[in-house]
């Protein structure tokens, strides 16, 4: 029988509901984990192991029927918990205390989740990474801004976390830590309480080891259902193969991940065939992504701007000092073109389930190298698309994982949790123990 810390979220959720175990158990099991990884693969900015133990003493008295009842949580240390302090990845808020948990903070503790402490991100969000190593490979990313969160739930430290995105922040470092990332339509869940980078792309993400277990998640926080219900069988399925604009840039690896699902899909009956979809507006947005995104951090980080400019990396210095230079036009430019982008997907995808697509360039780059290309996840970040990245193998020489995405269109959130779920079976995987 597998060890606690290995079951998934759901198991774990069963093994509680049927008396088969203890949240206090479950929280044990973990805190092993924690301790026993975290020296070498730094996570976590803070971790409580004696507050983790009160609350599942209490969360062993509470009611069953909360979802998430006893499973533990990584939050991503952009957001805010009143009990836990908040640095948003920067020596600027080192020590801040928030007065109130964030809105999504909220919603877990009410559904039962084990918070487990804070995980290490990026510079408020965006490119200068942490000390968080790849869990395969030490030499290399586990991607960003959500790094800790990534690596914590493929390392065995919990079995769910919260993650944002930006532009690839939630998708690519769940593809390089080889777990299940699923970034939903932009608004569906709350941002209140979550420091902003730039407010018309910021979106939640979430991940877990299982597409079962992000639905669980879903569910529980966004009170919208249905995302585990019984969908078609994977021969009825059509997915639409869309490499996009930026194909030319996913590596040898990338490219035969695809190719590797797409065989596996035809031959468990799945249609997987090209989809039209206009290449020239998808690049537009693309590249509008870094517009949108630097015109509004320089609004959004002004005050650390002005007051602790010397406290911020050149990383952010310099994407504030671009933001200040975009013009209005190309702003209002650059969120029109997702508006466009919208209706081409909508319209684009008639008559299919999903698009299928590379998760990002290949397998974690070196950690020297930074956290990773987002080129193929800023189309649907501006779009407001929700999209999803399941693991499909790993580099047989680095060990490093590699994923697949799937993206719908705007508001069928559940609808791609469950295609996720039938495509996640049928994909080559791997061992992850």
């Amino acid at each position: 029988m597998q060890p606690l810390w290995q079951q998934s979220a759901v198991a774990q959720r069963a093994a509680i509901a049927e008396l088969r175990c203890r949240v206090t158990d479950l929280a044990e099991a973990h805190l092993a984990r924690i301790a026993e990884r975290e020296p070498a693969l730094h996570a976590w900015v803070t971790h409580d192991p004696a507050a983790v133990r009160a609350r599942a003493a209490a969360l062993d008295q509470a009611a069953d029927d909360l979802p998430l009842r006893g499973l533990p949580v990584g939050i991503k240390d952009i957001i805010d918990t009143a009990d836990l302090p908040t640095a948003y990845g920067s020596s600027i808020y080192a020590g801040h205390r928030p007065v109130e948990d964030a809105a999504i903070v909220a919603r877990l503790r009410a559904a039962g989740a084990l918070i487990m402490g804070k995980t290490v991100t990026t510079e408020f969000a965006y490119m200068h990474a942490g000390p968080t190593l790849n869990p395969w490979n030490a030499a290399h990313t586990p991607g960003g801004s959500s790094s800790g969160s990534a690596a914590g739930v493929a390392a065995g430290m919990m079995p769910l976390a919260l993650a944002t995105q930006t532009g690839g922040s939630t998708i690519r470092p769940a593809a390089y830590c080889g777990i299940v990332g699923f970034k939903p339509t932009y608004g569906v869940l709350p941002m209140t309480g979550i420091k902003p980078l730039a407010p018309s792309l910021d979106t939640l993400g979430l991940y877990g080891r299982s597409v079962e277990d992000v639905a669980l998640l879903f569910d529980a926080v966004s009170g919208r259902g249905a995302s585990a219900a019984e969908a078609r069988p994977i021969g009825a399925l059509r997915l639409g193969l869309h490499p996009g604009p930026y194909a030319g840039r996913a590596g040898a690896d990338a490219q035969a991940a695809l190719d590797a699902a797409c065989t596996a899909l035809r031959a468990a009956g799945a249609t997987v065939e090209t989809i039209d979809l206009p290449e020239a507006l998808f690049a537009r947005i693309g590249e509008g992504n870094n517009t949108i995104m630097a015109y509004e951090a320089a609004r959004a980080l002004a005050h650390e701007f002005e007051t602790d400019r010397a406290l911020l990396s050149a990383n952010i210095v310099k994407l504030i000092g671009i933001g200040q230079a975009v013009p209005d036009a190309a702003y209002r430019d650059a969120l029109a073109a997702g508006g466009e982008g919208r209706q081409a997907l909508a319209e684009g995808m008639r008559g299919f389930d999903s698009l299928i697509t590379f998760s990002a360039p290949g397998a974690a780059p070196v950690w020297a190298e930074g956290t990773g290309d987002s080129a193929f996840n800023r189309i649907w970040t501006t779009i407001g698309a929700p999209c999803i990245t399941l693991p499909v193998g790993r580099v047989a020489a680095t060990r490093l994982p590699l994923g697949v995405q799937l993206v719908d269109c705007v508001d069928r959130d559940a609808h791609l949790l469950q295609v996720a779920a039938r495509v996640a079976p049928v994909l080559p995987a791997f061992d992850r123990w």
